[in-house]
């Protein structure tokens, strides 16, 4: 019978003794302490509680000291940030943490990046020379005016000989454990790929012309970059540069192929190109993304993307959520992802349910509105938000999800009016008409010809979209103060001021 009764709690206990034995454990102490607290940032982005919830943690900070601790399963790099109150001056210090690691880390706050003295279980990990391969990000400003791949890929590669340098060196003075050696190691080894295929990314913004001129030699050098090292390598999900990178790869990918349909064909396994770009048409975003998806990655590392495609377009372009989400669950029916997927696309189906109502006017004859003065004239003598928006456009939708019912909640019973005018939708009447009772855009609604769209934005300065002006009784605009991502609050007071006047 004794035996019995401790088995009983050892049973009940396992758990969280299972659980200590998982904690990693941090004792800061910062001499000269003039902050009240330090961030920790999460950088375990592949786990759906991070992914999905907050990567921030505010820990108080009492005479310079305290204590952070965490469960983990497997090694994770977690960031600590402290900012001087007075310099303003942040300095930030990068840890590989690995189940049980218990460290003791301490620095002057006056001279943070010479003072830093790390001990404890984990403290082999954890010295200051690795932060030089880690926390020192390098800059390729001087190559941005290059048209040509062959100076930056030479300068990568240069800063990349200093990284195994800098690796072989920490190896040989610290010791650290096998997990540590195999993980930075991948850091190295993909270093080239990700830091070039970023630049790159960017270099078309940069010089434009000159780029698209030369882009099949940019792209030849990607593409031996990904011989070498494969992107679809699940072992790097742990290394946070590589988890920033995949998505930023994905978008360039969709980039690429938007420029170049005569690749899509090997997307959509059609015949011609042209087929393909029809069915393009049809979602150039989610769908497209779930293609390439399908044809570049497999595993986790495709389970990541997938659950980085639904973060990304919650409450932005949720077109083709639902159904991308149905097969993304047949195809990883146990993933951690789902129970924080899944309440989204639950409300992306009821909202599929509303449809027009007789508060949501659409304008029969746009023909009718072709300058600004016209609009005005349509909204006399009324205090109005005009939302300059378009269904193609993320932004615009993702400030409708997070604002729209929220204002016009405040605004409740007064006299303010709403004014959609969507741009650059001409060929989405369709798409057009489908969204407005999906976000329960009561108002009127104006599909804009291309000649009141120039009109507006240039009588108003208007800078890209979505674009808010606010039309006063007596007929003046201005436009609105709340920036974006949009300042709620600034908004309703800039608009509570115009009902005033």
């Amino acid at each position: 019978m004794k035996i019995m009764k401790n088995t009983i709690w050892i049973v009940l206990l396992f758990p969280f003794w299972a659980l200590a034995q998982n904690e990693v454990n941090i004792q800061f102490h910062i001499k000269n302490a003039k902050s009240s607290s330090i961030l920790i940032f999460n950088n375990d982005f592949t786990n759906p509680d991070v992914l999905f919830g907050n990567t921030t943690t505010q820990v108080p900070l009492i005479d310079g000291k305290t204590n952070w601790k965490h469960q983990i399963s497997n090694p994770i790099f977690i960031t600590a940030r402290y900012r001087d109150s007075i310099t303003r001056k942040y300095f930030s210090y990068i840890f590989f943490l690995s189940p049980k690691d218990d460290l003791d880390f301490s620095f002057d706050a006056n001279s943070p990046e010479t003072t830093v003295v790390v001990k404890g279980k984990g403290a082999r990990n954890n010295q200051p020379l690795i932060q030089k391969l880690i926390n020192d990000e390098p800059s390729f400003e001087s190559h941005k005016k290059d048209s040509l791949p062959d100076d930056v890929l030479k300068a990568i590669n240069v800063r990349n000989i200093a990284n195994q340098k800098t690796l072989k060196d920490y190896i040989s003075e610290n010791r650290p454990t096998k997990e540590f050696i195999d993980i930075h190691s991948l850091y190295v080894k993909y270093f080239p790929l990700w830091t070039y295929i970023d630049f790159k990314g960017d270099q078309k913004f940069n010089i434009k012309e000159p780029f698209i001129r030369n882009e099949h030699k940019w792209q030849a050098i990607e593409d031996s970059l990904i011989n070498i090292n494969s992107v679809n390598n699940q072992e790097i999900l742990v290394i946070p540069d590589y988890v920033y990178f995949l998505p930023l790869y994905l978008s360039r990918i969709k980039e690429r192929l938007w420029e170049h349909h005569e690749l899509l064909k090997e997307y959509y396994h059609t015949d011609t190109h042209e087929e393909a770009t029809e069915m393009l048409k049809e979602d150039p975003d989610n769908l497209l993304k779930e293609k390439i998806i399908e044809k570049h990655f497999t595993g986790k590392t495709a389970e990541f993307l997938y659950a980085i495609l639904f973060k990304r377009a919650i409450n932005e372009k949720e077109n083709n959520l639902p159904e991308i989400f149905s097969r993304f669950t047949e195809k990883y029916p146990h993933s951690p992802y789902i129970p924080h997927i899944e309440p989204f696309i639950k409300t992306i189906l009821k909202k599929r349910e509303r449809t027009l109502t007789d508060e949501m006017v659409l304008l029969e004859n746009p023909k009718s509105y072709q300058t600004f003065d016209d609009i005005l004239t349509l909204m006399k003598d009324k205090t109005v938000l005009v939302d300059m928006w378009g269904t193609w456009c993320g932004p615009c939708r993702s400030e409708l999800s997070l604002h729209s019912e929220a204002i016009k909640n405040h605004f409740k019973d007064k006299p303010l009016h709403y004014l959609y005018i969507a741009n650059h939708d001409i060929p989405n009447e369709d798409k057009w008409k489908e969204l407005i009772p999906y976000y329960n855009l009561t108002g009127t609604h104006i599909l804009a010809s291309s000649e009141l769209t120039r009109d507006i934005m240039a009588k108003v300065k208007g800078q890209g979209y979505p674009t808010y002006i606010i039309i006063k009784k007596d007929g003046t605009f201005e436009l609105s103060e709340a920036g974006y991502p949009m300042n709620r609050e600034v908004l309703i007071n800039q608009l509570e001021d115009a009902m005033n006047d």
